[in-house]
């Protein structure tokens, strides 16, 4: 009854144009794939093949809160931002705790540079700090560590986004699946109603055999068409259940308002305001805007770097005591303090590696400035074609409602003169069969008008939008 009741839906009221589209869906930011709890508790071990209601919202809300891409993503985002941190740790010292000791035998020469058999022994201990600093490649380091952290936050956040609209087109298809299965279970009822009827009327003018057969062969036509879309109901339930990782021998059912076309993008806006939308929250973009400055800074490293000098310090403070020979070890036992500091320039292979490593660099970003006009153009084809592409479905849901209501008034009229006697019962089936072929195409158009709508809205608001109801 459920299915009857959604084919009854769609053939009265569910699909009529543009007109109908439902606009009950409000898209907030998502940061974060956990920050909005499952809406759909996992199923309980007890109970592995009770179906579960699903809608749209809540298979987007699942999609964002354990999706295994999501979290790998997560993952190097995290990797990313401790390079960030070991790239800042750059500017700090080292600080070094232990003891040394040191045994010498043999020749020697000492301060006055005479050369002899200077045996000695020493010890020290405590802690020290030391400093090798190149600054310019310390600061430029921790640039791009910075803009590489960025692109991958982009890229988290693209798979976020992608992840919710992948769960999207496939509820969908699982909505379609079940809309074909009410479709062939309309279409059963009345190839029984008509078997029925000539099997009555068979009994009393043996001459119907041939109308029996008939109807007969017909219902066993829709019934193995309905075995088909139960199977290619179930298979789609796999597919959105595994995806939101769900028990994937749960049954998933759709809601039957979701049937109806979604108003995502507003029909009234202009392709240059769709465009310009998408370039400014295109992930994709601003993944390789990032990439670009990240070789920029390093670019500008090998300019800098051989004109700023590296810095050297070091301090140290701790006991310390030494003498001659092996028996001298403790003589003069004290404190000591070392401090040492210096400046100095390098030329990475005289010269020739800054210079190999300016043009490395230049060519990484050249190579992320072409990356980017690549996915512009990409990105605006695909804006042009799911722009285009929903006007023209529009038209067709209007055309497909239109035919829907055509069909079903030519079954009316048909199966009334077929009462009266003036048509044979081949034009009852055929005309059965044309209502369900006509709903089915309605299905099909809606289902792909909804997707559209999808794929262009997360195209127009990148990856800065999840899904809520009002």
């Amino acid at each position: 009854m459920r299915h009857l009741a959604l084919a009854a839906l769609l053939g009265i009221c569910g699909c009529s144009g543009s007109g109908t589209t439902r606009e009950d869906y409000t898209f907030y930011p998502l940061e974060d794939s956990g920050e909005s709890e499952s809406p759909v508790p996992r199923r309980a071990a007890s109970e592995p093949d009770k179906p579960m209601t699903l809608d749209l919202l809540s298979a987007m809300r699942l999609a964002g809160a354990e999706n295994i891409d999501i979290s790998v993503m997560q993952t190097r985002l995290e990797a990313r931002r401790a390079d960030t941190d070991e790239a800042f740790s750059r500017y700090l010292p080292d600080l070094r705790l232990g003891f040394n000791y040191l045994r010498h035998d043999g020749l020697r020469q000492d301060s006055t540079g005479e050369v002899g058999e200077q045996p000695m022994s020493s010890f020290g201990a405590g802690p020290g700090l030391s400093l090798q600093l190149d600054p310019v490649e310390a600061r430029f380091q921790h640039l791009r560590a910075l803009q590489l952290e960025e692109a991958a936050e982009q890229k988290a956040r693209r798979t976020r986004a992608e992840a919710v609209v992948h769960s999207a087109i496939l509820y969908l298809e699982l909505v379609r699946a079940s809309g074909l299965v009410a479709v062939s279970e309309e279409a059963v009822e009345r190839s029984r109603e008509q078997v029925k009827l000539q099997e009555g009327a068979a009994e009393l003018q043996a001459v119907l055999g041939v109308e029996l057969a008939r109807a007969r062969a017909e219902l066993a036509r829709d019934l193995e068409a309905l075995l088909a879309s139960r199977e290619g109901l179930r298979g789609a339930g796999i597919r959105l259940a595994t995806w939101l990782r769900l028990p994937p021998q749960v049954p998933l059912i759709p809601e039957t308002k979701d049937i109806q076309p979604l108003g995502l993008v507003g029909a009234d806006r202009s392709l240059a305001d769709l465009l310009d939308s998408a370039l400014a929250a295109s992930p994709d973009l601003a993944e390789m805007r990032a990439l670009n400055r990240a070789a920029r800074e390093m670019e500008n490293a090998a300019t800098w770097g051989p004109w700023t000098p590296d810095i050297y310090a070091a301090a140290g403070h701790g006991a310390y005591g030494g003498g001659p020979g092996n028996g001298g070890l403790f003589g003069g036992l004290g404190d000591r303090t070392d401090i040492a500091a210096g400046l100095s320039w390098n030329l990475r292979g005289l010269g020739l590696g800054d210079r190999a490593r300016k043009r490395k660099t230049r060519a990484e970003a050249l190579e992320a400035g072409l990356e980017a006009a690549r996915a512009r153009e990409q990105l605006s084809a695909e804006v042009v074609v799911g722009w285009e592409r929903s006007k023209s479905l529009l038209g067709r849901i209007e055309a497909a409602t239109k035919g829907v209501a055509a069909a079903a008034e030519t079954l009316k009229l048909v199966e009334a003169r077929f009462e009266a006697g003036d048509v044979i019962q081949l034009e009852v089936l055929e005309a059965i069969r044309a209502v369900a072929a006509a709903r089915a195409v309605l299905i099909d158009t809606v289902v792909f008008y909804n997707q559209t709508q999808h794929l262009l809205y997360y195209r127009v608001r990148g990856a800065s939008w999840r899904q809520a109801a009002e």
